[in-house]
């Protein structure tokens, strides 16, 4: 009995030893992303970072041996290149951070005419693709010919006039967007003080707010207040941004009575001589909405705000 529970024990022990080996092991594969697929399984699920100039990108079917972007809405080897790399033997793991290199991993970017970008633009169409190690060599050798994932090839490739057509188990590919910021329309300005600009940054989602004094008998280009409120007119409830002047005079802080704000502002931005009196928000401003930016010089009477008020202006837009 004594030997039967001796080796009962010991075969116990063998199996959790093999548990916790696994488990250790399977940390290890995760820390250093993942493993390769055995085999060779669609290529599919390629995700770029979102709010990222430099995004990562990830992707399902296992290491690869190359990948390109391409400015615009076709992958190529040509002119359009912002970035290519390659690494033969699959050995492009995921994630790939844009820019930065991996061991062993080749910049081919300006061998077939591109143009690295150290960071992705704001507002542009970018095509994100890559590739096994089966078809690289056919790619290098046909340069220029538009790239495509087919699904119905039997084979790993075919060539068709300007067209190279791969299969999607060893090639995929995504046409994005990048648009990590709110864009700007339905620009509107208004009122007897002068006309607003509002500009968008492309590099937060704040707004650049200029302006332009014309009233009669006006001669100051600064402004004494100014605010940002969500929707198309005035509605206090809804202000998400207002500044007033702010100068004492005989030990007494005077509001809104002295131009001491110079353009160009950038919502949020923190103004000399001025009190804040509705916080700007630290998101920034929302998309798929509508905004009225407001000014003032010191002559207006802190009530009205229609289009006939003196000395005030208002510009309306829509973000999305």
């Amino acid at each position: 009995m004594k030997i039967k529970k001796y080796f009962a024990n010991n075969f116990i022990k063998v199996i959790l030893i093999g548990v916790f080996a696994v488990l250790f092991t399977s940390c290890e594969e995760t820390d250093n992303t993942l493993a390769p697929y055995v085999g060779s399984p669609k290529m599919s699920g390629l995700t770029i970072e979102n709010k990222s100039f430099t995004p990562k990108i990830t992707w399902v079917g296992g290491y690869v041996s190359a990948i390109g972007i391409n400015k615009g809405p076709k992958a190529a080897l040509d002119s359009t290149l912002v970035w290519l790399i390659n690494k033969s033997g699959n050995g492009i793991k995921y994630p790939v951070k844009y820019g930065e290199l991996q061991d062993g991993v080749q910049d081919l970017t300006t061998q077939f005419g591109g143009n690295h970008l150290t960071e992705l633009l704001e507002d542009s169409i970018y095509t994100f693709w890559l590739m096994k190690e089966d078809v690289w060599s056919i790619v290098t050798t046909n340069p220029e010919k538009y790239i495509f994932a087919d699904s119905n090839l039997t084979e790993n490739y075919l060539v068709s006039g300007d067209t190279l057509k791969l299969s999607s188990s060893i090639y995929t590919q995504k046409i994005h967007n990048l648009d990590n910021y709110i864009n700007l329309s339905g620009i509107s300005t208004f009122g007897q003080l002068g006309t607003i600009q509002i500009i968008q940054t492309n590099i937060s989602d704040n707004i650049e707010i200029n302006w332009n004094v014309t009233q009669a008998g006006v001669t100051d280009q600064n402004i004494a207040a100014m605010g940002i409120v969500k929707g198309n007119q005035y509605a206090a409830a809804n202000s998400i941004w207002e500044v007033y002047s702010e100068v004492e005079e005989n030990g007494q802080p005077l509001y809104g009575k002295h131009n001491v704000i110079a353009a160009p502002v950038f919502s949020g931005d923190s103004l000399a001589n001025t009190k804040i009196f509705v916080e700007y928000p630290e998101r920034g401003l929302e998309r798929n909405a509508t905004y009225y930016v407001w000014i003032a010089s010191k002559e207006w009477d802190g009530v009205g705000r229609i289009r006939a008020t003196p000395y005030y202006a208002y510009a309306t837009f829509n973000t999305r």
